[in-house]
């Protein structure tokens, strides 16, 4: 039976029924792993788009290729690859498709579906559900990797994102000593966690600059945090600014959470609250001036 996360499968020769997620948010962590370790192969050209879905739904279903039965013109051979392909066809729905008709994976999910890793048995702990539980500072740095793997597309900046968030029980975030966990993740953390853990945070990044977010029963709009409004654009210089650091500094002269340093150390939703509070403050003074002109104009 199909449900709302999963397609169904049946197979008549062993009267079972299979499921394959629809999307990557409904993966178990197993699922998730292998099938993100498998897009970065296919967005780095290894595979193209038609064998990373059989090797995703192979994964999945936890199918082994022979690649003599593969290259086998047995009509037997011939019919189970022909179906297999037909069955990868399932993954489509992983994707959305742009404007452009590229795809581009669906991330609507705030889970993280690698909280811990273990390498050398020692465990570190990752962002909850949301980031609930980082430093404004994790977040700034972060974001700052993420955009950094977009224009250089080198893995280090995936290990150093990783290496941003994931932290022993109780430790305390240090910008400057991540350096050992970024060597410690890459000789013994699996690939797909760190990828993994990537989308994750591009999910988490589309989720607080494009959605409305409910909080304490009220629906706020953070996106205007990453915006510029219309009426802003007709008064910008041509010099390049800061982006999101400059909210930083402008929250950090309000001294409502002290020095520059402080603000690092504050939990991140607090800080995006209070930033979202002074930014709506600011665009409604601007929405006043505006009418304000308007108005005078007219009664002249």
């Amino acid at each position: 039976m199909e449900t709302a996360t999963h397609h169904s499968i049946y197979i008549p020769d062993n009267n079972i029924t299979r499921f394959v997620p629809k999307e990557l948010a409904h993966c178990n962590k197993d699922e998730y792993k292998s099938v993100v370790n498998l897009l970065y192969l296919w967005q780095t050209g290894y595979y193209n788009y038609e064998e990373f879905r059989v090797q995703a739904i192979c994964s999945i279903l936890n199918i082994e290729i022979d690649q003599k039965q593969k290259a086998s013109n047995k009509n037997e051979d011939l019919d189970f690859y022909a179906n297999l392909y037909q069955i990868s066809e399932l993954i489509d729905t992983f994707f959305n498709k742009t404007e452009d008709g590229d795809l581009a994976i669906k991330q609507d999910f705030v889970i993280n579906h690698t909280p811990y890793v273990r390498p050398v048995l020692k465990k570190y702990l990752g962002p909850q559900a949301r980031f609930m539980n980082v430093s404004f500072g994790q977040y700034e740095d972060g974001l700052n990797l993420f955009q950094m793997y977009f224009r250089a597309k080198d893995k280090k900046y995936l290990y150093m994102l990783m290496a941003t968030f994931y932290l022993k029980k109780n430790e305390i975030y240090n910008k400057h000593q991540t350096e050992k966990r970024i060597t410690l993740f890459k000789n013994h953390v699996d690939f797909g966690q760190v990828y993994g853990f990537f989308l994750f945070f591009g999910a988490f990044q589309e989720y607080v600059s494009s959605s409305r977010v409910l909080w304490e029963n009220k629906v706020i709009d953070l996106s205007i945090l990453f915006e510029s409004q219309p009426d802003e654009k007709e008064h910008k210089s041509d010099i390049p600014g800061l982006g999101f650091k400059s909210l930083a500094f402008q929250i950090a002269e309000s001294g409502v959470f002290g020095t520059l340093s402080d603000l690092r150390k504050e939990n991140l939703w607090e800080v995006l609250l209070r930033l979202y509070d002074i930014r709506k403050r600011d665009l409604d003074a601007l929405a006043e001036a505006k009418a304000a002109e308007i108005k005078a104009k007219q009664e002249n």
